[in-house]
């Protein structure tokens, strides 16, 4: 029963995350944006079909228990409203910063919850060092990649771990 209930709900996820893609605008938020239907609806919207390709690739990679959505919704939207950090190229280039979109911050809270809830079970500081050692390269190397915004996956996921510790 409940591996049937994690299948419907990415079946449902990448049902919705497809459709929105398909026939809604993209829409996104910037550093300093206020609008705050852009930071509620931004993990919806995904840049091309590379970018909701590759997280629901990621998606359905996830094994395990089941998805704590509403509670990875949450985290991704509370994070969206602290000030981004330039990626590395960002810091150099004059561009205007583009819109930060995709469920990506999501997932990465999801990563987030389950490693906090290990970390609290295992009751020791190797568990948060190994935390570091096989997530955070996934989140910091996004610090090289132009226009990603590194430091959403960065808030999610340790705003992933902190509630993963606490309640996961």
């Amino acid at each position: 029963m409940k591996e049937t209930v994690k299948k419907y709900q990415k079946w449902l996820i990448t049902l919705v995350l497809v459709l929105w893609w398909v026939f809604m605008p993209t829409v996104g938020y910037s550093s300093g944006d206020g609008n705050i239907i852009h930071h509620l609806l931004y993990p919806l919207s995904h840049a091309n079909i590379w970018h909701l390709a590759g997280n629901l690739f990621i998606l359905w990679l996830l094994r395990g228990e089941r998805l704590r959505l509403w509670q990875d919704y949450a985290i991704a939207v509370v994070c969206s409203f602290i000030p981004a950090i330039p990626g590395l190229l960002d810091l150099i280039s004059t561009t205007e910063p583009l819109s930060t979109v995709g469920c990506s911050g999501v997932l990465f809270a999801e990563l987030g919850i389950r490693w906090g809830a290990w970390c609290r079970k295992m009751q020791s500081a190797e568990a948060y060092l190994t935390f570091c050692q096989r997530l955070m390269p996934f989140v910091l190397v996004g610090f090289l990649i132009p226009h990603i915004n590194w430091s959403i996956h960065l808030y999610c996921v340790i705003a992933g771990l902190v509630y993963g510790r606490c309640r996961g």
